[in-house]
């Protein structure tokens, strides 16, 4: 008997007991300069003692490390290896990357898909399934009231 109560008042004090809960959602996002190497150039392609690569800069806005939104100019840049340093290029530059190195350079800076597409389409089918999920409970909740319960003839 004893451990009948004692289990009732532990269970009753799970319940009449108070817990304060509340969080802050946290959305990681990130805005500017971004740069991707798009070629790698010959190993004698040499500036300041480092190996470079052809690369990509741009401006972008990402939300969870997730791009939304590519925005500025596109450039050609060169990159080191390590990725810490980057250089600006003329159009002079990439004459001559064509012509001593040998190295074929799109006449347009392009993004590459990922970041130009890939983070669209992820967001859109993010979209695609809250709405959805907003539009089943909505219809759940309706097709939960209009069921008629069953009434007593007096």
């Amino acid at each position: 008997m004893r451990k009948i109560i004692l289990t009732l008042a532990l269970f009753g004090a799970f319940f009449f007991t108070t817990n304060t809960v509340s969080a802050k959602g946290i959305i990681i996002y990130s805005t500017g300069q971004k740069i991707d190497a798009v070629q790698e150039l010959p190993e004698d392609v040499i500036i300041n003692d480092e190996h470079v690569n052809l690369g990509v800069m741009y401006e972008q806005f990402s939300i969870f490390w997730i791009p939304v939104w590519n925005y500025g100019e596109v450039q050609y840049v060169l990159i080191n290896d390590k990725e810490t340093t980057y250089y600006d290029l003329t159009e002079e530059d990439i004459e001559i990357l064509k012509t001593e190195f040998n190295v074929d350079v799109p006449k347009k800076a392009m993004i590459g898909f990922w970041n130009r597409t890939g983070g669209k389409i992820i967001w859109g089918v993010v979209a695609l399934v809250v709405i959805y999920g907003l539009w089943s409970r909505k219809n759940n909740e309706k097709g939960s009231e209009e069921v008629e319960t069953p009434q007593q003839e007096a």
